[in-house]
């Protein structure tokens, strides 16, 4: 079968036959499309786990199982990732995709969204009627957690990030405020909380993530999720006070919540309350789509198998 294949450590993908994969590895899934994210360039540079090589990457796709059910494939184990023609799903982990809603909006609220929804509800307990402040909201991860946390019942949602053309969108999506993230934008984050944000969802780190902490009430939740802005910060013990600052990563929730959290985000596909953008990309072109990962578009780059 086709596949786009990591051959070393930070190499870019590239196409070329593979065995498929034995059905004693798990569920195979005949892929129909995948989705390319930002952990997909992590674990082939091998900065926090080092892959098996030569091997597959690729964390989410969309296909058939082998009795025509149509699902999604979260967190695809090495080495049979989504960028082929047929992937590996860890036993009863798929999730069932309705069919009046696309590959492309299925995989808009795949890893980048459950992501988004678990640092809202998982870890960021939102309740109704709560203020919520999105740094890094321009980025795909971002823009869904603006929309789900308005449809959670968030009682005001604060957008921020530098793009001004996707800002301007969350707007029309969800968000009450935006703020920008250029000149005196901790003064801007701390007017826009109106006395304190209930919950912020950060996905930048560093400076950006500090601003956002001194902007929160306390007794708030700061939950990052992404390190957009750098891997290192000084933070300021006194500012973080009687607050709690947590992280989320997709990876240490348990199975049932990931397919609770995506069931959830099927239904605000489905009932208009969320939206996402995406780019499609056929296999042959991976490099391509690789490159422009890393660049941080504000689109989900989807790959046609």
């Amino acid at each position: 079968m086709r596949a786009a294949v990591v051959e070393e450590l930070g190499a870019t993908p590239v196409v070329r036959d593979v065995p498929a994969p034995d059905p004693a590895t798990g569920d195979v899934v005949r892929i129909s499309t995948a989705a390319l994210n930002p952990a997909d360039l992590v674990y082939a540079a091998g900065i926090r786990l080092k892959p098996p090589l030569p091997y597959v990457p690729g964390l989410e796709g969309v296909g058939r199982l082998a009795d025509g059910r149509r699902v999604y494939v979260p967190m695809a184990p090495a080495p049979h990732g989504t960028f082929a023609e047929q992937a590996v799903a860890r036993p009863g982990t798929v999730v069932d995709v309705p069919d009046d809603v696309e590959d492309a909006d299925a995989l808009g609220v795949g890893v980048a969204g459950i992501t988004g929804h678990l640092a809202l509800t998982w870890k960021g307990r939102l309740r109704a009627g709560e203020s919520v402040l999105v740094t890094g909201a321009t980025g795909a991860v971002g823009q869904v957690v603006v929309q789900a946390a308005r449809a959670l019942g968030a009682s005001h949602v604060v957008a921020a990030g530098r793009d001004q053309g996707v800002l301007a969108s969350l707007r029309a999506r969800g968000a009450d405020e935006t703020v920008t993230l250029e000149g005196d934008y901790p003064a801007a984050l701390a007017e826009a909380s109106a006395g304190g944000f209930d919950l912020v969802v950060d996905a930048l780190f560093g400076e950006p993530m500090m601003a956002a902490i001194r902007a929160t009430r306390m007794g708030g939740r700061v939950v990052n999720l992404g390190m957009r802005a750098g891997r290192s910060m000084q933070l300021d013990g006194i500012a973080l006070k009687g607050k709690d600052l947590l992280s989320c990563n997709i990876g240490d929730a348990p199975d049932e919540v990931v397919s609770r959290s995506y069931r959830a985000l099927l239904g605000m596909v489905r009932s208009g309350a969320v939206h996402t953008d995406h780019e499609v990309v056929p296999l042959d072109d991976v490099a391509y789509a690789w490159h422009r990962q890393d660049s941080s578009p504000h689109v989900k780059l989807l790959i046609g198998v």
